[in-house]
């Protein structure tokens, strides 16, 4: 089997760039179709994983009650570093483990 030699992105023209910018744009998800029985064995066999990729060992999705003050200011808190509750929480509970230790 002979492999497509491929060009950079970045070795392309701005014209070229331009065209698959282009291209890209008109593309939608409603233009595709589900995926046949062939390509479905190739995709496995690529070893293409679906979903969020894994982080550490995985997550688990827990149910916490939490005093509503102190919820806003951490969203607050979370919102202005950038971060989402459970990142927050999470980064929270890990400085909280290195100090006890």
């Amino acid at each position: 089997m002979k492999r497509k030699k491929h060009l950079s992105f970045d070795s392309l023209t701005d014209a070229q760039r331009e065209a698959i910018f282009e291209e890209c744009e008109r593309v939608r998800p409603e233009d595709g179709e589900p995926l046949n029985a062939h390509d479905r064995q190739l995709h496995r066999q690529a070893g293409l994983k679906v979903g969020r990729p894994k982080i550490g060992r995985g997550a688990k999705r827990i149910n916490i009650s939490m005093e509503k003050g102190l919820l806003k200011t951490a969203d607050t808190l979370a919102r202005r570093k950038g971060m989402t509750r459970a990142g927050l929480i999470a980064e929270s509970i890990k400085a909280y483990i290195a100090g006890a230790a």
